[in-house]
């Protein structure tokens, strides 16, 4: 009997439905696999890093993995637009912005990437810049890239319609799920064990479960040096309103004291901006408080006085989220050792959400192939033993 026929039994369980997972379970769904999507919450109301209406897209990445993972993104998001007949990216190019040293080195090896890529990009000096966005205060040590393909990623959408369409290619989704045990079975099948007791069967099996990952791949030796932070954004009504819509601003990064970044008038009526990585850790999730900081406003209301003073309007609202952080802010994606057939994701630090389609494919073909198309060798835990050692 084939393992596939069983109604308990699949070709591969997804653990974890975050946006990595939704994605994974659409591509294997695709794929003719018949898969089951297990996530602890509700599968409406996502309680990890995916949690939120938008995020950023951009291709510009100096290091060839990113490149790569954004590329392939690029196209799998146009797939499932296409697939779903939903809007879920919208292009409003992208600016990099740097005020120190470092940042403008980073700023001309990107450049010079992109050039031998021949990807189109514009560079600015800080009188160019405020020239072409004069939304932007003069600060003479500014200097800044833009790329056209960048932009907004309706990340509410994005997670509804990956399940959707799973679903529709015959995946099945269970929320209010959450594994309590793997493990091996007979013959190398793997048992996952819900919290009510429901044992599902599968030969491959991918984790995408963010900052409870550590919990599910503990047993199998398997110790990730994550670290989970709590995260702010906030939305801000610019007082020059027409100058902030998409078509004339662009999203943007700014890399000074603080990493910032920001996004044109796109939903709520405001623009949206936050502190990447601000540095409020938390010890588990039970830490993690739905109430934003009043102090985080102030200061990213601060930021837009000094740097974007047109946009320092009404403050709006502010939520929280979290980051799932390795030590160097690279992802993991990895198989567990001597068990290639269980793969997994985790350590999004706030940057995976673009390319998450990417990721979920290439986990796929590591689970399933032994091997991947974009070359992630320096995403692999090993990493963290070499550190170690």
């Amino acid at each position: 009997m084939q393992i596939s026929q069983r109604q308990d039994a699949f070709d591969a369980i997804v653990i974890g439905g975050g946006i990595v997972g939704r994605l994974a379970t659409w591509l294997l769904s695709k794929m003719g696999k018949s898969t089951l999507l297990l996530e602890q919450h509700s599968i409406s109301k996502p309680e990890g890093g995916s949690r939120g209406s938008s995020r950023m897209f951009g291709d510009a990445h100096s290091r060839r993995v990113y490149f790569e993972l954004a590329r392939d993104s690029y196209d799998l998001w146009r797939v499932l637009e296409r697939e779903a007949d939903a809007k879920l990216l919208t292009l409003t190019g992208g600016l990099d912005i740097t005020t120190t040293l470092q940042g403008r080195r980073d700023i001309s090896a990107l450049a010079h990437r992109l050039f031998r890529r021949s990807k189109s990009f514009d560079l600015y000096s800080a009188e160019a810049l405020c020239r072409e966005y004069p939304q932007w205060k003069y600060d003479p040590r500014m200097r800044a890239i833009y790329t056209p393909r960048a932009g907004i990623l309706e990340a509410e959408s994005c997670m509804a319609v990956a399940v959707s369409e799973a679903k529709k290619n015959h995946a099945e989704v269970k929320d209010n799920s959450q594994v309590v045990s793997v493990e091996l079975g007979i013959s190398g099948t793997i048992e996952v064990r819900d919290i009510s007791g429901k044992v599902y069967r599968t030969r491959k099996l991918l984790i995408t479960a963010g900052p409870w990952a550590s919990n599910i791949l503990r047993p199998f030796g398997v110790r990730l040096p994550l670290r989970i932070s709590q995260e702010q954004v906030a939305y801000f009504s610019p007082v020059e309103f027409e100058s902030f819509k998409p078509e004339k601003f662009p999203v943007w990064e700014w890399s000074g004291a603080n990493f910032v970044y920001g996004f044109p008038v796109f939903e709520r009526r405001g623009i949206k901006i936050a502190f990447h990585s601000d540095g409020k850790y938390l010890n588990d999730m039970t830490e993690f408080n739905r109430t934003p900081s009043k102090d985080v406003t102030r200061r990213l209301r601060s930021f837009l006085f000094r740097y974007l003073p047109s946009g320092a309007g009404e403050a709006l609202e502010a939520s929280t989220c979290v980051y799932t952080n390795t030590p160097d802010d690279d992802f993991i994606i990895d198989t567990v050792p001597r068990f290639p057939q269980i793969g997994y994701f985790a350590g999004c630090s706030g940057h995976a959400f673009h390319c998450a389609p990417a990721l979920a494919k290439t986990l796929i073909e590591l689970v399933f192939e032994g091997k991947t198309a974009v070359n992630i060798s320096c995403l692999s835990s090993q990493r963290f033993l070499r550190l170690a050692a």
